[in-house]
């Protein structure tokens, strides 16, 4: 029997103008950022084909694009992913700078965000223990669900993380899996608004 959305995943982060000299210009990789596949360290429950740690960065992906406004070239979800397949890309590679470092030469891309579901739960009021329905459908009652999530940015040429943040999102409906797709989308669009700031941003000169 499926086990009901409730995990919770804590995981330690990962672990950074010269005088009359103008600025070096930004290279086309530095503007070019890629979504890994999101980390939970217990695995979330799939509800009709909706993997959490996949829609979320795959709702990443397509919500920076549009936040950036054409100032950020966002490398395609579908694309990353077949690059990770290419590395044998294990989720606990983003544990790794080596690892991150090798995806983003491979993405072609000069940063990463790299996303960790830290809590995902969904509870069913009104109805009991028998309204969790993993197919979708009604569920006879309330559904609230609740999601934390920890959104770092990883600059490979410096190959360390230049930006971290922690969101939290929340939805409520009668349909199980919109509420976990509702909940996903609200903390994911909450993270965009943070972070497609540092993503935009010209990286640092380093000092000759």
């Amino acid at each position: 029997m499926p086990r009901p959305i409730s995990a919770v995943a804590t995981v330690g982060a990962v672990l950074m103008a010269g005088a009359f000299c103008p600025p070096a210009p930004v290279q086309a990789a530095d503007q070019t950022a890629a979504v890994v596949l999101f980390y939970a360290t217990t695995p979330v429950t799939t509800y009709s084909g909706v993997v959490p740690e996949e829609y979320a960065s795959a709702g990443m992906s397509t919500r920076l694009t549009a936040a950036s406004a054409g100032r950020l070239t966002v490398v395609p979800r579908d694309q990353v992913r077949a690059q990770e397949q290419g590395l044998r890309w294990r989720e606990s590679d983003v544990l790794r700078f080596g690892r991150l470092e090798e995806l983003a030469h491979a993405a072609g891309a000069g940063r990463l965000v790299v996303g960790w579901i830290r809590q995902l739960i969904i509870d069913h009021l009104g109805g009991g223990a028998g309204d969790l329905d993993v197919g979708g459908g009604e569920g006879g009652g309330l559904t609230v669900g609740d999601a934390v999530m920890e959104i770092q940015v990883f600059d490979a040429a410096q190959g360390r993380i230049t930006y971290q943040t922690e969101v939290a999102g929340h939805a409520t409906g009668a349909i199980t899996m919109r509420v976990v797709q509702d909940t996903l989308d609200d903390t994911v669009g909450r993270a965009v608004a943070q972070i497609v700031g540092a993503l935009t941003a010209a990286p640092a000169v380093p000092v000759p």
